[in-house]
This record gives structure tokens, sequence and C-alpha cells, in this order.
């Protein structure tokens, strides 16, 4: 599965193979220039390496790609959930679903994730951290070359193992729909927990392919 399914794991390796190094595990990025102008040099001059540079690109687009399945699954799927036949065509029972999602909360993204809480999808401390893991998509999406450039600025792994693990309950809950709905009658003995949807196939690929640049990079 995921290799960021263990956070703290994932914390380390992540953190140690990303080239964000001792500045994240040891906070010596927060280094004023006043204070030292030597050692704020070296940390910018360490920063701005190539492979640095690649890496902090790189985990924005995978942290960005993350977020997005995250928003998919909180209000398509939810949506898509009210989906029934009406007048020959399958559409939103718009009523049923002002009702039951819309009515938690004037936000549709908020009440839809009020709404898979109260389905067992996600707890509520997981639900509460999805405003932490927004509020980084939008500093890594807007304020990319602030990342890229200052030394006291680094992506936020907690945030994306956060980000992972919440996937993962949703896309299982969605599963557990799926097999409600007869989708795996035919394999009576599958283990839910070991479906793999397409999503997160390509999401494990894309991490996997992230994880192996950076081995090669620390190799040379």
């Amino acid at each position: 599965m995921l290799g960021v399914r263990h956070r703290h794991s994932a914390q380390r390796g992540v953190a140690a193979r990303c080239g964000l190094g001792a500045s994240v595990e040891a906070r010596l990025g927060f280094v004023n220039y006043s204070d030292d102008p030597s050692g704020y040099e070296a940390l910018l001059r360490a920063k701005l390496t190539p492979h640095r540079i690649r890496s902090t690109m790189a985990f924005a687009a995978l942290y960005q790609m993350t977020h997005e399945m995250i928003r998919h699954a909180v209000l398509d799927e939810v949506e898509q959930f009210f989906v029934i036949p009406i007048d020959g065509q399958f559409r939103v029972d718009e009523e049923r679903y002002a009702r039951d999602v819309l009515s938690r909360h004037k936000g549709r993204f908020k009440a839809s994730l009020d709404w898979l809480v109260a389905m067992g999808a996600m707890t509520v401390e997981q639900a509460d951290r999805i405003e932490r893991i927004n509020t980084h998509r939008n500093q890594l999406t807007h304020e990319l070359v602030r990342y890229i450039v200052d030394t006291d600025a680094e992506p936020d792994v907690d945030a994306f193992t956060d980000a992972v693990a919440i996937l993962r309950s949703i896309r299982r809950f969605w599963t557990g729909i799926e097999a409600d709905y007869g989708t795996y009658e035919d394999y009576p003995d599958v283990d839910l927990d070991e479906i793999v949807p397409l999503s997160m196939m390509v999401l494990q690929q894309c991490l996997d392919a992230y994880l192996e640049g950076l081995g090669a990079a620390d190799d040379k």
C-alpha cells in the first residue's frame, strides 16, 4: 500500500530523502543573515541546488495531486451518492442531497465532510485536519517560489502524510459502498481492505517515482 501509510516512518523517510535534510530535522534552516552570514549563505546555496529545487517542485506536484483527489472524493462522490433514475436519466436527488448534506453547513465542502464523518468514512479529527491540508496546498500553489528560495520555508511533510491517510480512509469507505451495491459479489472472499482503486494506484506510482528520484540523487 502507499509508502506513507505509517506516519512517523514516512516523516523520517520522506523528510530525509526529499533533500530537506537537517534544515527540517534539526531546524538548522532558521538562520538569519544578520546573525550568521556565512551560515545563511551555505543554507541558501544548498537550497538552490538543482536537486533541492527539483525535490521541492516534485513534492508540490504530489501534494497538489493528493489534495485534488481528496476534493473529488469529498465533493463529487458525495453528490454522486445521491444520483437516482429520474425520467429515464440518472440525476442527483436534489431534495435528499440538500436535506442530508447541504443542510449541514453553508459551505458545500464542509457540509460534505460532515456527512462523511456521520457516515463513518473519517473521524472528526481527520476532518479538522483538512483545513491545514488545504492551507498548505494554497501555500505550495501560490507561494512556490518562497519554498524554493526561502531557507525558513520547507514543505510540510506532516500535512502530506495526513492527506494520504485521510484519502485512504475515504476511499475505503467508498469501496465499502460499492460492495454494498454488489460490485464484488462474484468475489465473496475478497478483503475490502486489500482493494486498491485505480486513483490510489496512480498516486502510489507517482510517490514511488518521486522517492526513487530522490534516492538516485542521493547516490550521486
